[in-house]
């Protein structure tokens, strides 16, 4: 296998990994939906300001999501087509 395609399935394995969590799964699940700011994701979970920012850290890490100002907000969503076909299969084959 060439080294490109090893490096491309080292970065799925980390974020399949990642989606392993089901809190991070849903945020990725409602993201898919559209853009969301920190309340509105803590307020959703009922999760702390830092446990929510650490779920986050993590998506973010990895390429899943992105956050971006607008105005006076931070707003999360996802900006990888990859992420984004994977979703969109999860959410249409195995969570119907």
């Amino acid at each position: 296998m060439e080294t490109k395609d090893v490096n491309r399935l080292r970065i799925w394995a980390e974020r399949l990994k990642a989606m392993g969590h089901p809190v991070r799964l849903e945020i990725l699940i409602d993201l898919h939906q559209g853009c969301y700011d920190l309340k509105g994701i803590m307020d959703k979970y009922r999760m702390s300001q830092p446990a929510v920012s650490q779920h986050l850290s993590i998506l973010r890490r990895l390429g899943m999501i992105r956050c971006s100002r607008e105005g006076l907000t931070m707003c999360y969503a996802i900006p990888n087509d990859e992420v984004k076909a994977f979703i969109t299969l999860l959410t249409k084959e195995v969570l119907p």
